[in-house]
């Protein structure tokens, strides 16, 4: 398996590159591309650009169809990845844990995605995608209907409940992302806390 991390947003609430902002000296998405080390064979970036990225050793891709948001970014990594099942995440997501990581690979079966549902919401960028979902992303993408969880019934997908992740993510930190100066603040001033519950 292929974990994947998009990384070609805007960062327009918090005003920089969030990816490159720094918890505990580490910058969050060298904290990520370590986790997902750690579970899956290979790692992904996909960016507007792979100058920033390169310190990282691992294989950055731009996107194939520009300016389409996560939904294009999910395109390009299941069309350049050589893994039937792919892990995909956002950029600023430090707080990954591999026991939820593990417990969506045990979950796959014959699905096409294992999404979590968190609050009552889905978590398309905390999901593994099939590259079985790439016609329907495709014709999406076409269609300018950009919404990732919009094609999601065209495809067989494996819901799981918040019940079962917080058997292995009891605070739901992995969903934790830095969208907001006010939430970087946060994640800053309570750092070792969070460290500790990776």
């Amino acid at each position: 398996m292929t974990g994947i991390i998009l990384a070609g947003g805007k960062s327009r609430r918090i005003g920089r590159n969030k990816a490159l902002l720094k918890i505990g000296g580490k910058q969050v998405i060298k904290l990520i591309v370590e986790k997902l080390k750690v579970v899956f064979d290979n790692v992904l970036i996909v960016a507007n650009s792979s100058f920033d990225y390169q310190f990282l050793g691992v294989r950055v891709v731009e996107d194939i169809i520009s300016k389409k948001g996560p939904l294009g970014g999910i395109y390009t990594g299941l069309l350049i990845s050589q893994s039937k099942y792919n892990f995909i995440c956002g950029c600023d997501m430090p707080f990954l844990s591999l026991d939820l990581l593990k417990f969506m690979i045990s979950e796959i079966n014959d699905n096409d995605i294992v999404v979590p549902v968190v609050k009552g919401f889905l978590e398309p960028l905390h999901s593994i995608y099939s590259k079985r979902c790439l016609p329907a992303v495709r014709f999406h993408l076409e269609s300018e209907d950009l919404k990732v969880k919009n094609f999601f019934p065209e495809v067989k997908c494996r819901y799981l409940p918040e019940t079962k992740i917080k058997k292995y993510d009891p605070e739901l930190l992995s969903f934790f992302n830095l969208n907001t100066p006010q939430l970087l603040e946060l994640t800053i001033s309570e750092k070792n806390k969070l460290t500790l519950a990776i």
